[in-house]
């Protein structure tokens, strides 16, 4: 080893700040404890002054502000908005940002807004939430009091043009679906439907699965929309795109939506309300085959069941025990016992009782 190799690794070794290294000392902890105990028991005072011995007995700056912020918790509590929000404010300007940066910031906002009706103020931190911390998971309640209050006060296009603006700065972050699914809100309640199918689609691009929140919610409105305008074979593209999609990821993190197995089951009920008997069928029993987890698996059933007996096909009392394989109780287990009594009896079928 060379002499700056050793020199580095026993900086590596012994030199880490003391903020980082140091442990936390009994006093500060015994602190944290007493003011956690006042305030289950409604102590407030009491808790208000252990936290803030917590957090003047803290070695290190992260224990510090999680005493601080806790302080400020219980000054809530004791209906001390004003302080709170003083101490939530020192939280956030502290620098460089640490856990309870973002927190504390949207803390502070939410006080102002509803506690102090300090409204300037507490737009300006939900803005600055949304802006400085958008992956903090916060930044969505951020949106939604700012974007409230906007629309309520200066109208729809005010907000828009304010998506429009962050869009162009955080399309990349955690928020970027939510901002397009927000947009795509205000243009369906200002009437402008073919700007909100461009901004789903938008979405859909964007942000895909499986990173994408919104994205499985996105293809499944587009597809209701395909239906209320008369394509229903746009729908089933749509649909059958997203399973085809969900098929191919393999990336780490990616697993079963609850709109996998409702793409399916809708796109067996476009089939089947248009005739298509065949292609339903296969729709229903790829459900129950791909999805055996999903709850939806004796609704698929029974509704092929249905589609069967509705049509002549003798099958569909043997679809209807599957049903009742699957459960023997809900709404579908009813209906398909109800079922098996009424058309399949004569059939010399019986209908099975619960619990054999």
């Amino acid at each position: 080893m060379t002499r700056s190799f050793l020199v580095a690794f026993a900086l590596l070794l012994f030199g880490c700040p003391p903020t980082l290294s140091r442990p936390r000392s009994p006093e500060h902890l015994n602190a944290l404890a007493e003011g956690e105990r006042h305030a289950r028991h409604g102590r407030h005072d009491e808790a208000i002054a252990a936290f803030a011995h917590a957090a003047e007995t803290a070695d290190r700056r992260v224990d510090r502000d999680e005493a601080r912020y806790r302080q400020s918790r219980a000054l809530v509590d004791a209906g001390r908005y004003d302080e709170a929000v003083a101490l939530l404010d020192e939280i956030a300007a502290a620098r460089p940002p640490s856990r309870r940066t973002g927190r504390a910031l949207y803390d502070a906002a939410l006080l102002r807004f509803e506690r102090l009706d300090a409204i300037p103020q507490a737009l300006e931190g939900f803005e600055r939430v949304v802006r400085e911390h958008p992956d903090d998971g916060l930044g969505g309640r951020a949106l939604h009091h700012w974007f409230g209050w906007m629309r309520e006060h200066r109208g729809v296009d005010a907000v828009l043009a304010t998506i429009a603006q962050l869009d162009a700065v955080l399309s990349e972050s955690t928020l970027g679906d939510d901002l397009l699914w927000r947009r795509h809100e205000l243009q369906l309640a200002a009437d402008r439907r073919a700007e909100a199918v461009a901004t789903l689609e938008l979405l859909v691009e964007r942000h895909p699965y499986p990173q994408g929140e919104r994205w499985d919610d996105a293809i499944l409105l587009l597809a209701t929309m395909d239906l209320e305008d008369g394509h229903p074979e746009a729908a089933v593209a749509r649909l059958e795109a997203m399973l085809e999609r969900a098929e191919t990821t393999t990336l780490m993190g990616s697993y079963t939506l609850p709109a996998f197995p409702e793409a399916r089951l809708r796109i067996a009920r476009i089939h089947r309300d248009a005739g298509d008997h065949a292609s339903a069928r296969r729709s229903y029993e790829a459900l129950v085959d791909d999805f055996p987890d999903s709850t939806l698996r004796d609704d698929a059933l029974y509704e092929l069941a249905s589609m069967q007996l509705d049509a002549g096909d003798r099958d569909g009392c043997d679809t209807l025990e599957r049903v009742l394989e699957i459960t023997d109780v809900g709404r579908s287990a009813r209906a398909a016992r109800e079922r098996l009594e009424r058309d399949c009896t004569s059939l010399g079928s019986a209908a099975p009782t619960s619990g054999e």
